[in-house]
């Protein structure tokens, strides 16, 4: 199954997808409301943050490529609002529910989550450089201090990366 074929079957069976994506924070709200307990509790919150990661990630590729292969007016046109938000509201919806059951630090997929979030603004920040780089920023700005900005926002972006896999010293099993 190709990503094409994935977002034609999820664009033909929306109504099913948004129906399960509105109702997943509130079945592990349930779920952590049932079986109460310091370890199943973070589990199950992670798991639940680790598919509302999952969700924007394919949200974010969507865009990415159709904005690649049309642009904003053609995704204005074609896309589905419902299909667009509801990843959005995945996330805030399983953040603000997690927040309410237990401290977000407790929870192992809230970390990777902050991590992909430092990485993903590094990258957007590159990539918006890259664009706007011409022969006559160099002349305005000295090639040592682009590349030192340069360095500078790589060492965010590992940061980002250690939080991810808990080198950050804050992780709750260390």
């Amino acid at each position: 199954m190709t990503l094409e074929s994935f977002f034609q079957q999820l664009m033909e069976n929306r109504a099913i997808a948004i129906a399960v994506v509105l109702a997943l924070p509130w079945l592990t709200w349930l779920i952590c409301y049932l079986i109460p307990g310091r370890r199943e509790e973070p589990f199950v919150l992670s798991v639940n943050l680790g598919l509302a990661v999952f969700s924007l990630l394919l949200w974010a590729g969507y865009l990415a490529y159709a904005t690649n292969q049309g642009g904003w007016a053609r995704v204005v046109k074609e896309a589905d609002l419902f299909l667009l938000l509801v990843p959005i509201y995945y996330v805030i919806a399983s953040l603000w529910m997690s927040s309410k059951r237990m401290p977000l630090d407790q929870i192992p997929a809230f970390r990777v989550l902050q991590g992909l979030a430092v990485i993903a603004g590094v990258f957007l920040v590159i990539s918006w450089l890259s664009h706007r780089v011409y022969i006559i920023f160099f002349s305005y700005m000295p090639f040592s201090t682009f590349l030192f900005l340069l360095a500078i926002l790589l060492g965010i972006a590992y940061m980002g990366y250690e939080r991810i896999i808990g080198k950050d010293g804050r992780s709750p099993g260390r």
